[in-house]
């Protein structure tokens, strides 16, 4: 069966959506007729980043906003996990009702802590998952992360550093593993675009220490909902042994592994997710 690109699946998104920022949050929506999912994108993306995965899901009415401090909205006093909780929290109460809850990569850990916070126990779908700290992690990726943030702290060469183009198409190629040509184009594209769409220098330090210092595991007792987790097969990022163990914490989890695929399956696979997606939506 013939696969639709992510680049068309993009298209098709921007096709249908309308911008009207809520509060200070620039956020964008899809219009649908079936479930209303929230899109919660990952680190240093944008709402971009889950345009892809909303294409493939023509028929439900989504909302993706710019996490704080990233894309088009402004950044907030403080950008830990406590924080961007919070802000979501308040952002699905003004936006919502909503039917499912979506969170990519870094945004599972924002979506859980809203959940620890108060937010209604919607169904959940954690997509590539963090569940292991790669500030625990002695791998030379996770050491080079870290030298990398802590040199964009520098204020003659920080703001250079961390947009720079070079740094960003490593990082690209690093991630992506498919073959095909133009899923790899589309992947860098993506990347050379939106990574650096950031508000200062302090917001992305500040986000790269919650991301590499956080987990899901840390709100398991708070997941109770219907919960799909989506991994990538050969993910660096978030291994997927740790996904097994996610999976059985959870009271009423589900695990999809994609193969032959890493952590960037909201490009690379973005049909598929959107399939499992709604194949979720629809086994309520």
């Amino acid at each position: 069966m013939l696969k639709t690109p992510p680049s068309q699946l993009f298209e098709l998104a921007a096709s249908r959506q309308q911008r009207i920022d809520v509060s200070n949050t620039a956020t964008w929506f899809f219009p649908g007729s079936k479930s209303r999912i929230l899109f919660v994108h990952g680190f240093r993306g944008d709402h971009h980043g889950l345009q892809a995965i909303i294409g493939g899901l023509p028929e439900h009415n989504c909302v993706a906003p710019d996490l704080p401090g990233f894309g088009s909205t402004g950044p907030m006093a403080t950008h830990d996990l406590a924080s961007y909780g919070r802000w979501l929290h308040e952002f699905a109460t003004e936006t919502g009702p909503y039917d499912a809850i979506i969170g990519h990569s870094f945004g599972t850990l924002v979506v859980a802590s809203a959940v620890s916070q108060g937010l209604n126990q919607l169904p959940v779908v954690l997509i590539n998952p963090i569940t292991t700290r790669a500030s625990s992690q002695k791998s030379l990726a996770n050491r080079l992360a870290t030298a990398y943030y802590r040199a964009g702290q520098n204020r003659i060469i920080g703001n250079w550093l961390l947009s720079s183009g070079l740094v960003t198409r490593a990082m690209s190629i690093g991630l992506v593993k498919s073959k095909k040509l133009g899923v790899r184009r589309f992947v860098h594209d993506q990347h050379a675009k939106y990574f650096s769409s950031f508000a200062s220098a302090e917001s992305v330090i500040q986000g790269f220490h919650a991301a590499s210092t956080g987990s899901v595991m840390d709100y398991v007792q708070f997941l109770n909902s219907r919960t799909l987790l989506l991994a990538g097969e050969q993910d660096l990022v978030a291994p997927i042994s740790a996904q097994y163990e996610l999976e059985a914490a959870l009271p009423e989890a589900e695990l999809v592994v994609l193969a032959k695929v890493g952590h960037l399956t909201h490009y690379e696979c973005a049909e598929e997710v959107a399939n499992s997606i709604s194949k979720f939506l629809e086994d309520k």
